[in-house]
């Protein structure tokens, strides 16, 4: 692996990434981040998910939302598209239009 992620915290930037969690005022809810996790990762060699988005946090790709339920922002973009990039995720570069 070129960025030491593993395949937990991939996971958890893709869903972040696809739908287009960037903003500070735009999170991803916590709580349909534990849902779609643990039907993708139920076993006990997966890593759980609080210590998969503590591994982005103290890499810095994602940052929280504090308010009455946690949210998740992709806090630094080119970071996160690196490593998406890097292990074969289908990640745009820069913005995308339509003809």
């Amino acid at each position: 692996m070129s960025c030491d992620l593993p395949d937990e915290a991939l996971f958890i930037l893709n869903v972040l990434y696809k739908g287009r969690h960037f903003r500070t005022d735009a999170g991803y809810h916590s709580e349909k981040l534990y849902k779609i996790y643990i039907k993708k990762f139920t076993g006990r060699s997966c890593l759980s998910i609080e210590d998969t988005l503590q591994i982005l946090m103290n890499d810095g790709y994602v940052a929280q939302i504090r308010k009455k339920k946690v949210k998740y922002y992709i806090a630094d973009m080119k970071s996160a598209i690196f490593a998406l990039k890097s292990h074969g995720y289908n990640v745009v570069d820069g913005r995308y239009r339509k003809l």
